[in-house]
């Protein structure tokens, strides 16, 4: 496995200014001006880790994979290109944006667009929460995780794991809207249990949802209270899921595209011990969806 972690996401928004308050009040992430009317959301040492930018949708516009080095940057290049995959150079207004050495793109066959970049640029200034938020659980396990929809979860699956080098966490068929989901929750190499997830359901936004880790329970708390007492919508209760073991919630982001997660205390695993499991409960407790409630 050659992928590193999930280093950034890069979000299209039709009122990117929408995102300077729900960054800074909801999430406690710091905001600076990026490239071109786009804004930054600094989460820890990185200038930034969530890129928002001017688009006519609300939508995800790509996701980007770190590895360690130029080295595994150009071998994993290589080997993308021997197998047949059309791969494409980031140009350097894309450069900019990301602030990395290098990065290329390509598309998994439901149409994400995977950036693959080494060598991010920053100054290293540490995070400091423009509300008192002590931070969030980043480093070696990369921003959080992503759920991407697939409408042929398997052969996503495939490209992923066979192409990209991902190894698969558990698998989770669950009932969504009356009828029956399957989820693959994947890893890249660090120790989060899962960098990325492919479900089986539609969404024009390109994106389910996207998570970050906080940590302490407290925070996660805290975090609740001021959706809670903030205009946005809660989209699902307080729970435990099964595959983690996180302690979550989730609600809605700006434009309404798609939903965010904040988490506590995902189990970090050792891959070499692991066993694949997969489960028909997701949560052992909570997560109600409560998006469409009259409450």
């Amino acid at each position: 496995m050659r992928v590193q972690e999930l280093g950034y996401v890069v979000i299209g928004a039709q009122r990117v200014a929408d995102w300077r308050p729900f960054a800074e009040d909801i999430l406690g992430m710091s905001t600076a001006p990026g490239p071109n009317d786009a804004l930054y959301l600094k989460m820890d040492e990185r200038d930034f880790r969530l890129a928002i930018v001017p688009s006519e949708t609300d939508r995800l516009v790509a996701s980007g994979w770190a590895v360690p080095s130029q080295e595994a940057y150009d071998s994993l290049k290589n080997s993308l290109r021997e197998r047949g995959v059309q791969l494409t150079d980031g140009v350097a207004e894309e450069l900019h944006l990301r602030r990395v050495q290098e990065f290329f793109w390509l598309h998994d066959p439901d149409g994400n667009r995977i950036e693959v970049f080494w060598g991010p640029v920053c100054d290293f200034k540490p995070f400091v929460s423009p509300i008192g938020v002590p931070g969030f659980i980043t480093g070696e396990l990369g921003l959080g995780h992503i759920v991407l929809p697939a409408s042929d979860v398997d052969a996503c699956y495939r490209f992923w794991h066979e192409t990209l080098g991902f190894g698969l966490s558990d698998i989770l068929t669950m009932n969504f809207g009356g009828q029956a989901v399957k989820l693959r929750f994947m890893h890249c190499e660090n120790k989060r249990q899962h960098s990325l997830a492919l479900a089986g359901m539609p969404s024009p936004a390109g994106l389910i949802h996207m998570c970050v880790e906080m940590p302490s329970l407290k925070d996660v708390g805290l975090a609740l209270d001021r959706v809670m007492n903030s205009n946005m919508k809660l989209v699902m209760t307080l729970g435990q899921h099964v595959n983690d073991d996180a302690i979550s919630f989730y609600f809605m982001t700006p434009g309404g595209a798609f939903f965010f997660e904040i988490g506590w205390q995902g189990v970090l695993k050792d891959w070499d011990r692991h066993t694949v499991f997969e489960t028909t409960l997701p949560s052992y407790w909570g997560h109600k969806f409560v998006l469409n409630d009259p409450q």
